[in-house]
Parts: structure tokens; sequence; C-alpha cells
């Protein structure tokens, strides 16, 4: 294996996890902002969506009181018993400094999920790495046994 080969497969097996993770962590602390610092409003729901898949998409709409109307959505999957119909309420979380960046209550990126994830997105970098480097400092007897 040529040095630029081991380059690339490193930054293949390091580079993209990190930015996956990057981004996890990212919408993880977006969530934990509105969690903690965010202002309640009552929204209601404009429409829903039923695609071939096993989730749906709540479209809604909520008004802040010092400020214009917004729009979001957000996906339930599975769908629970509780249906959601078009003018139901739904409970919004904003930021007073910025109500556009918002959220239905308890609809961001879990906990669980961002442990999960960075959990399996760390060890499939570790095994990356392990198996590109052990490939690259195996004496090169041994790559002509395992072909043969």
């Amino acid at each position: 294996m040529s040095t630029s080969t081991l380059i690339g497969f490193l930054v293949g097996g390091l580079g993209f996890p990190t930015l996956l993770l990057g981004l996890l962590i990212y919408i993880r602390g977006g969530v934990v902002r509105l969690e903690r610092r965010g202002l309640h409003a009552q929204g209601k729901v404009l429409r829903v969506q039923y695609p071939r898949t096993n989730k749906r998409t709540v479209y809604y709409t909520f008004r802040p009181p010092e400020g214009p109307e917004f729009q979001g959505n957000f996906q339930e999957w599975p769908p629970g018993p509780s249906e959601r119909a078009p003018g139901s309420p739904v409970d919004v979380l904003y930021l007073e400094e910025a109500p556009h960046d918002h959220m239905a209550a308890g609809k961001g990126l879990s906990r669980r999920f961002f442990l999960i994830a960075a959990t399996l997105l760390v060890l499939f970098a570790s095994l990356c790495t392990h198996g590109v480097l052990q490939e690259y400092f195996a004496p090169q007897g041994q790559d002509l046994a395992r072909t043969r």
C-alpha cells in the first residue's frame, strides 16, 4: 500500500465520521439551547403529510408575542395513537432573541440517539484506522501469503 493510498483511506475512515460527529454535535447543541433557554408558545398544526414510509411529517405554525408568525415541521415515527389533525395544538420552543430558531417541544435530537450515534461513529473510525494501519505496516511477505 502506497503512502497516498494510506492517506486516502485515513481521510475517508477518519474524516467522514468526524464530519458527521461535528454535525451531530452542532444539532444537539441547538436542541439543548432551546430546551434550556427557549420560551414556550402555543402553535397549531397546519397539515399532516403521510408518506409511504412509517413516519409522518407534521407542519405547524406559531406566533411569538413579540413578532411575526413562523412555520416549521417535524417528523413522527412511528405515528403514535394520538393522531394530530389540522388545527390541533402543538407546544413550540423558540429563542427570544432568534425566534426563527424553534422546534416542537420534545421533537429534537435526543441525548440517547446522540450518544448511540456518536459511539458508533467513533467505533467505526477506530476500526477503520486500525485496519488501514495494520495493513500498511504488515510485512510484505504476509501480503503475498494472504493472496494465495
